[in-house]
This record gives structure tokens, C-alpha cells and sequence, in this order.
């Protein structure tokens, strides 16, 4: 979809000469930034560490995870490619980030520029949270993160073995498909040495660092996400169908200025520094900021879910009115 196309064009908003001036990237700011996050990571892995074996390491093990969790930051502006001005660099920092954080870098990024494309434009967006009608079923796969701890390890399989899903094939151009695929092979065969090491040497330093503490920190992370676009107007109107949500500084710093999501869905190639001025710039044109991340989960809840049966006489009256209707994409992996 070009931006003449939507329902209304984002670049009415700022004129070229902002745009430029928005839009520079900064190879020192996403060094500083990567490595402080890096950082944290480190300090809550030492937590884990003090903390083994008392009734402390649940909490520490939880902190370490939120870190880890928002890693999904730094991958998701490392695939527009604005965290760095320098390429190589971008493209280094994306490979370690998705590898930690466990995604595919090349299939992601596919992925998330259809996102923005056809932002809440249900069976085009695949990365679409919670589309309507949405029950508690729905909300706690998604929040929890079920979906994509029982689909990643599918898919990347897949993906290992040649294949791609149905449902992935018709945004992914077919001249990258081998790539995708040695991607593929290549973090299965990191994470099998890495697994390897753990049996031979008798360790659980992986699942106790890792794993364990990055399914801990999952939901806070699915919770912004969920904040970002669920109970927006589903459409192709900027202004509407994106919320930005009021978080500490703490959390921008970890979420890599994600919190201003509208700000980041009305201008993509603004890398995530900028967001603040971009928001200071066209915040009051944009739909109003949530509160906080519970008062959006808090609206969510009591506005977004419905029972099954009203599910599913909502999906029976938009087939009757010929209206698109695409069950599939239901929460599915994003």
C-alpha cells in the first residue's frame, strides 16, 4: 500500500526539511545505547548469580528477563535499519540481538515492513495483535507469549528444512528464501552447539541465565505490544490505529523509545532518539497517549474481550455483510 493510498498520507504531517532532519542516525547514540543495554543484561545475569539458591533468585531471575525481553527493542530498529548510520554495524548488531532474543532477522524484517504497510488491516497484517472480536483465550495467549514459544520453534524448523509457511510465502520475495533458510541453519546450529556444551559440561548456566529468564519477561514485553495497537481504530489512518503510551524513563531507555509508538508508525525511518521530538512536534494530532501501560491493559480488558459466543456471531455477521474476515491470523506469531 503507498502512503497516497491510506486513509490519510503521514508526510502531511511534517514537511521534507523536518523530515530530513528527524530522520539522521547516529552510529555513537546506538553504540551507547546497545551497550548500556548489553550492560544491564550483564548486571541482572550477576543478580541471578548472587541471588542462586535463595528465595531471591525468582525476583532477580524475573528483573534479568524484562531486560532480555525488551532486546526486542533494539532487533525491531535494527530492522528499519535506523539504529546505526553505519550498515555494517546496523546489520551486526541485528544479527547478535535476534540471536539472543531468539527471531529471525531477514524473516522479521519481511514481516514487520508489511506490518507497517498494512498496519491493523486484518489477514494483511501479520503482525497484527489481537484482532477483533478477541476473547480472554485470545488475550492471555498473547500476553503470556504462548503463541510464539509453540510457533517459533515450528517455523524456524521449517525454515531449516526449505520450507515456508503458506501464510508467510506472499510477502517474502523468492530471491531471499535461501537466505531465510541459512539464517535458519545457522541459529539452530548455534543454539545446538550452545545446547551441546550445557549437556557435556553438566550445566544449566543456559536455561538459568537464558531461557528461563527470558520466558520469565515475556508478558511485560507482549503487554506493550498489545498497548501499541489493540483498542485502536482497525484501518489505515495513522493517526488512529497506533497508540503511544506514557512510560517511565527507565522503561523508554529499555524499550528503546517505544512507548512513543505512534510517533515511530507516522515517521519508520526516525531513528528511536528522535522519537521524543517527533512526539513534542505532532503528538497533539495523533490519538491521545495512554496513561500508562496498566491503564491501556486496563482499558483493553474492560473494552476489547468478548465471549466466544459473541466471537463468534460477530465473524458470522461480517461474512453476511461480505466484510473480510480472517480467522487464521487470530494471534497468531508475531
Amino acid at each position: 500500500m503507498l502512503r497516497w493510498d491510506m486513509a490519510f498520507d503521514p508526510f502531511q504531517l511534517i514537511d521534507k526539511k523536518t523530515r530530513k532532519a528527524l530522520t539522521r542516525r547516529n552510529d555513537r547514540i546506538g553504540l551507547m545505547h546497545l551497550g548500556g543495554h548489553f550492560a544491564a543484561i550483564g548486571v541482572g545475569g550477576y543478580a541471578v548469580y548472587l541471588t542462586y539458591g535463595t528465595l531471591f533468585m525468582l525476583p532477580a531471575m524475573w528483573l534479568h528477563g524484562v531486560v532480555l525481553a525488551c532486546l526486542f527493542a533494539p532487533m525491531h530498529e535494527c530492522s528499519h535499519g535506523t539504529a546505526f548510520r553505519t550498515r555494517w554495524l546496523n546489520e551486526a548488531a541485528y544479527w547478535l540481538v535476534s540471536l539472543v532474543y531468539i527471531s529471525q532477522p531477514t524473516w522479521y524484517r519481511y514481516r514487520h515492513a508489511v506490518h507497517h504497510t498494512y498496519t491493523q488491516i486484518q489477514g494483511k497484517d501479520p503482525a497484527m495483535v489481537l484482532p477483533s472480536p478477541t476473547t480472554w483465550q485470545h488475550y492471555f495467549e498473547q500476553l503470556l507469549g504462548w503463541r510464539f514459544w509453540t510457533t517459533f520453534p515450528v517455523v524456524i524448523t521449517k525454515h531449516a528444512l526449505g520450507r515456508m509457511r503458506p501464510q508467510d510465502s506472499w510477502y517474502v520475495p523468492k530471491n531471499d528464501l535461501p537466505r531465510i533458510y541459512n539464517e535458519a541453519r545457522i541459529m539452530l546450529g548455534v543454539y545446538g552447539v550452545v545446547a551441546g556444551a550445557a549437556i557435556y559440561f553438566g550445566s544449566f548456566a543456559p536455561l538459568v541465565y537464558w531461557l528461563i529468564p527470558r520466558m520469565m519477561g515475556e508478558p511485560l514485553q507482549r503487554a506493550w505490544r498489545i498497548a501499541e495497537h489493540k483498542g485502536c481504530e482497525e484501518g489505515t489512518d495513522v493517526r488512529t490505529n497506533t497508540r503511544s503510551t506514557r512510560a517511565s524513563l527507565p522503561m523508554r531507555l529499555l524499550c528503546w523509545n517505544m512507548p512513543y509508538h505512534s510517533e515511530h508508525h507516522v515517521l519508520p525511518q526516525a531513528p528511536f532518539f528522535a522519537l521524543p521530538e517527533v512526539n513534542r512536534l505532532l503528538g497533539s494530532q495523533l490519538k491521545p497517549m495512554g496513561d500508562s501501560l496498566l491503564a491501556v491493559d486496563q482499558e483493553v480488558r474492560r473494552t476489547c474481550i468478548v465471549s466466544p459466543a459473541e466471537a463468534q456471531h460477530i465473524i458470522e455477521e461480517r461474512k453476511r455483510r461480505n466484510e473480510s474476515v480472517d480467522t487464521s491470523w487470530i494471534c497468531h506469531l508475531d
